[in-house]
């Protein structure tokens, strides 16, 4: 029997020639060699990057190198900018030795060397300074330009007729900076005193922000605009709610803290009125707002020893009456007067009140009021007196 063979089965179109165990070994080959490809391309860059920067750091490198080289060779070692010649410009009495001393530049230092900012914070931090510029002008010179504080008066703790001469003096501008001056000016000695201040509680520099002294300061301030209308010498603070000033007459006046400049408007009119009647003020208190206590200088002694050349000169002849014999005088009507005798003696009587409201006033126990001679008059300085 003849056997018949069975006919291989087809295989389909899109089945896979390849084993799975060979597709995993062709897949292993095929990572590993493109892993290498890799590797190899980022050892490329990498080396590429390194040498560009390299190049880059070497080309910085030694332009600061020149640079610097250079900048040494054509400026800060070259004798050409070899400082010879500090121009110093001040107003006030600091000498060139502490200006030079403050911002230790010296001549022959090289100008680009100078740190100008730190030689100017030398100069402000001396109390006379007020302002400071500093300014290189090539090729070896400095220039200092410096505008100090002005001195308004001194301040001591005691009144001292010479403060200059007072080791613990100070010296105080217009906002209240304390300053010593190691070269004696001149113009500086005729300057007003404030006294009363501790000053051993105070350092050279530092600013008295007190009442009472800026009080002073504000006083000496208006005076010195017009001082044909007021001089001051002394200025009193100790007691602090008050100043009392002596003036050029040796006068004392007691001011007070606040408006000083109605303050001497009322003054002023005081010594108008004073001065027609030929009077010296002795003391005023001007806290008083109405009918202000004055005490005048006593007329001299008629009994003195004409031949004593130290005796006070007698005073010239005067119509007017003295505060004493004004306070004293009776109030008698005269028969032969006239109409202008009857109303001198009326502002006779209205003065005389006056007084003794003023001798009440004076007595009174208060604050306000000091420890002065005896009030001989009160006067109403809101309108003209005139002695009988």
């Amino acid at each position: 029997m003849k056997k018949t063979r069975t006919p291989a089965r087809a295989q389909p179109r899109n089945q896979r020639v390849s084993s799975h165990k060979q597709r995993k070994q062709q897949h292993l080959l095929d990572v590993k060699v493109r892993s290498r490809a890799a590797n190899r391309q980022r050892n490329r860059s990498i080396i590429a990057w390194l040498s560009v920067l390299f190049l880059i750091c070497s080309a910085v490198g030694g332009a600061w190198y020149g640079g610097r080289k250079a900048l040494r060779h054509y400026f800060w070692q070259n004798p050409e900018y070899n400082l010879t010649e500090v121009e110093i410009h001040t107003d006030g009495a600091l000498t060139r030795e502490q200006i030079i001393g403050a911002t230790s530049i010296r001549e022959g230092q090289n100008i680009f060397a100078i740190n100008l900012s730190d030689a100017r914070k030398a100069i402000i931090a001396l109390p006379q300074v007020q302002r400071a510029d500093i300014e290189r002008i090539m090729p070896n010179k400095i220039s200092i330009d410096i505008s100090e504080r002005k001195p308004v008066a001194w301040v001591t703790g005691k009144d001292d007729s010479n403060p200059s001469a007072d080791p613990g003096a100070f010296l105080i501008d217009r906002e209240g900076v304390l300053m010593r001056v190691r070269s004696q000016v001149p113009d500086y000695y005729h300057l007003p005193v404030i006294c009363g201040l501790e000053v051993d509680n105070y350092d050279e520099g530092e600013t008295v922000d007190l009442p009472e002294v800026k009080a002073a300061l504000e006083l000496i301030r208006l005076t010195g605009e017009n001082p044909a209308r007021y001089q001051v010498r002394s200025i009193d603070v100790s007691l602090g709610y008050c100043l009392v000033v002596t003036d050029e007459r040796h006068a004392k006046i007691t001011f007070p803290l606040e408006d000083i400049a109605t303050q001497l408007d009322r003054l002023a009119l005081l010594y108008q009125n004073v001065d027609e009647n030929h009077q010296e003020i002795q003391t005023v208190n001007l806290l008083v707002q109405r009918n202000i206590p004055v005490t005048f200088v006593p007329p001299p002694d008629p009994t003195a020893d004409a031949t004593d050349p130290n005796a006070p000169a007698a005073p010239a002849a005067s119509p007017s009456v003295t505060p004493k014999s004004l306070v004293d005088a009776p109030a008698v009507a005269d028969a032969s007067a006239t109409p202008s005798d009857e109303i001198k003696k009326a502002k006779f009587l209205s003065t005389k009140k006056l007084v003794k409201r003023a001798h009440a006033l004076h007595a009174s126990p208060s604050p306000a009021h000091h420890t002065y001679p005896t009030v001989l008059r009160a006067i109403p300085i809101s309108q003209p007196f005139e002695t009988p």
